[in-house]
């Protein structure tokens, strides 16, 4: 998936709305889009991440762009998350490898926007609403807003969701090469794996003229 800088939403944002400098703060607007994100929660918003964690006393630092944890290998480990940190009962410098989803994040640590429109457009409508709370945009109100986002948000997550151009090949060609071809072997299978095309009348003219 391609990503974008936050600040290709922010610009939009203020854009849009005419902002002035001292109607936001670019750290609040940040933590608002990684909310955003989360709340749009299309599986392929994350990257799948593996990281291995050093525990003493039975506590071991958990990555900062973790969102999601899927497991500790070996597996079997019982753990519990305890705010930043994994709690563990294992000894002393025990390392295990932990396997979790991911937010990416630019250098900065800043929260990476999926490159879709609908995306973007979900993100900057959970900004405005927060920005009409806070009285700094007032052209619309804040049920317009959250009426806006919702959509938007069902929007994007679908789009997130969808299977993309090179998903939808490959699902085709699956299909075509597990459909079985009639009479393949009397071609030397030379055909398999290409699409197959159902040609009515060259059908019907094999059918006459045998």
């Amino acid at each position: 998936m391609i990503y974008e800088p936050v600040e290709v939403v922010i610009d939009k944002l203020v854009r849009t709305f005419r902002l002035k400098d001292w109607q936001y703060d670019i750290e609040e607007l940040v933590e608002d889009i990684a909310d955003a994100i989360k709340h749009i929660g299309a599986a392929k918003v994350y990257a799948e991440k593996t990281a291995t964690l050093t525990f003493n006393g039975y506590m071991a630092k958990l990555p900062k762009d973790l969102q999601n944890i899927k497991g500790l290998n070996p597996s079997g480990q019982r753990y519990r998350e305890s705010g930043s940190f994994l709690e563990c009962q294992v000894p002393d410098g025990t390392e295990l490898q932990l396997e979790y989803q991911a937010m990416p994040l630019d250098t900065r640590g800043y929260p990476l926007v999926p490159d879709s429109a609908a995306v973007r457009e979900a993100i900057m409508w959970y900004m405005v609403k927060i920005l009409v709370l806070q009285k700094e945009i007032t052209s619309v109100n804040f049920q317009y807003a959250e009426q806006e986002w919702q959509w938007r948000c069902g929007s994007a997550r679908g789009d997130l969701n969808a299977l993309s151009v090179q998903d939808v090949s490959r699902a085709y060609n699956d299909f075509t090469r597990l459909n079985p071809i009639k009479d393949q072997h009397l071609k030397n299978y030379v055909d398999v794996g290409k699409p197959n095309t159902f040609d009515r009348g060259k059908n019907l003219d094999q059918r006459f003229n045998r």
